[in-house]
């Protein structure tokens, strides 16, 4: 135990000596683990981010979520004409409420359009990159939508279509560089002034899904339907259902779809010409993309670690060459083969070490203003770094063996005579 820790130490002050002594060589050889290392965990620690992201966007809504549209989101039936989706009918009101009163297993049901032009203003200053969408009341339920200000509107004032509106929370503080109380004040949408009588809570930036209310505007649906021709090919229709507590997610699916092809009025043989899409297809869907980016990842850093192993190798057999005499010494003072051999590998293993923690730690440093910049959360996890850690054991051992093999295998008389 005590001779295997002192020829880690011994290796470890060999290896500061190798890379203090030759700093432009060592740094260069080491810059190619570094940037192995840095794209491999880099890329595992931003899959991760989108990972959790996805994850806290879907939590955030809960799991018992359905959504009734004309696409799906994901095309698994190879065999379905892309032409035949789009000849589907768009959702409509009519079928939303008519779906709403025959359902038993849905808590709450709400509909939802999001026609263009709507060019929100607050006394003719135009608010900047805000959604203005119709929603029936339930909207705020089904999304599970926190009211900060104010109140939604009320299930009359949807039904009536009247003037009122709830806005997010970005929006909020944006009117509020504009007047010091926005309740209770009126914007323009579509040439028609709405009243204010609700804010959302702020959620902060978006996340991957783009499930954020901070920029929206909503409004009652028939008030939109009622000053405006909404045309369905550009104000992307949809239902929303929350599954009632107690009722399992393919029970609902089965008795929505009966009742859709009830209300479309589909021939047994006929296909469905509708969509129910949930959540976790879009999770689904995100499995290829983070099985790419971990191979490009893969691939980036193999070829910067390809790099970094020679010049690992080229500096340990530059140290044997280096220390050929003080090896011989040893060897005639009785230091066997193997003690050899493992000082230069535990030599090698530090050094890719080295260059594997800067690697770590340049991950770790730009953690902090990738969050910042894009609203999801990168962190350096344990597991991670494990894995950058592990790498780099495996590129020292295999960049060190045969530098050290060629160690070990001196004849000690030709070693000591060596200058």
């Amino acid at each position: 135990m005590a001779s295997g820790i002192s020829i880690i130490k011994e290796s470890f002050w060999l290896s500061v000596q190798q890379l203090w002594s030759n700093k432009l060589r060592s740094g260069l050889s080491l810059l190619g683990v570094t940037i192995g290392i840095f794209s491999i965990i880099a890329i595992l620690t931003a899959v991760d981010a989108l990972k959790n992201d996805i994850s806290s966007s879907i939590n955030k809504l809960g799991d018992n979520i359905l959504f009734v549209g004309k696409w799906p989101w994901s095309f698994s039936d190879s065999n379905y004409p892309w032409w035949d989706y789009v000849k589907r009918p768009e959702p409509s009101y009519d079928d939303y409420k008519k779906l709403a009163s025959r359902l038993t297993k849905v808590e709450y049901a709400s509909f939802t359009i999001s026609p263009p032009y709507a060019k929100p203003a607050f006394r003719a200053e135009e608010l900047s990159n805000v959604s203005v969408l119709g929603v029936t009341h339930e909207f705020v339920d089904v999304m599970q939508i926190e009211i900060d200000d104010g109140r939604s509107f009320s299930t009359s004032e949807s039904n009536l279509g009247l003037p009122v509106a709830v806005v997010g929370g970005g929006v909020m503080e944006e009117l509020r560089n504009l007047t010091n109380e926005p309740l209770g004040n009126e914007i323009t949408v579509w040439g028609r002034k709405v009243k204010i009588i609700g804010g959302i809570k702020k959620e902060g930036q978006g996340g991957l899904l783009g499930m954020n209310n901070d920029k929206n505007i909503y409004v009652p649906y028939l008030f939109v339907n009622n000053i405006i021709q909404v045309d369905p090919w550009n104000a992307s229709p949809e239902i929303q259902l929350r599954i009632a507590d107690g009722v399992s997610m393919s029970d609902a699916e089965y008795e929505i779809m009966q009742h859709m092809r009830a209300i479309r009025k589909l021939r047994p043989k006929e296909i469905d010409d509708f969509a129910i899409n949930k959540l976790s297809i879009v999770a689904q869907g995100f499995e290829g993309i983070f099985s790419s980016l971990n191979l490009v990842g893969l691939v980036i850093g193999s070829f910067a670690l390809l790099v970094g192993g020679f010049g690992i190798a080229n500096i340990m057999y530059v140290s044997v060459t280096e220390r050929t005499n003080i090896i011989g010494i040893k060897k005639a003072m009785g230091a066997r083969k193997n003690y050899i051999l493992t000082e230069f590998l535990i030599e090698s293993i530090l050094l890719c070490l080295f260059g594997g923690t800067v690697g770590l730690l340049l991950v770790l440093l730009l953690a902090g203003p990738v969050t910042e910049a894009s609203g999801m959360t990168f962190v350096l996890s344990i597991k991670n770094a494990s894995i950058g850690v592990g790498i780099s054991i495996f590129i020292g051992l295999v960049s060190g063996y045969l530098p050290a093999r060629k160690a070990a295998n001196l004849d000690p008389v030709e070693a000591i005579r060596s200058k």
